[in-house]
């Protein structure tokens, strides 16, 4: 009688647990001014240093048509 109360309580328990699990999920809130401008923070230097690397990407394409065009 025991291990009958026993499963049963854990049939319960499981029960409640899956059941609490599915609640409905609120989207999360929008971004906050304070949050965007962190954001920006990090975000520009990164689109700088992009831009600068293709730009000296460039330089070396050009740089190293002309070492190849000299050697010919």
């Amino acid at each position: 009688m025991n291990t009958v109360r026993t499963g049963m309580a854990m049939l319960l328990a499981a029960a409640v647990l899956t059941l609490a699990g599915c609640g409905e999920n609120e989207p999360p809130p929008p971004p906050k001014d304070e949050h965007k401008a962190l954001q920006r923070a990090i975000q520009e230097p990164l689109d700088k240093a992009r831009a600068v690397e293709g730009e000296l990407q460039k330089q070396h394409e050009a740089m190293q048509r002309q070492l190849d065009e000299a050697e010919q």
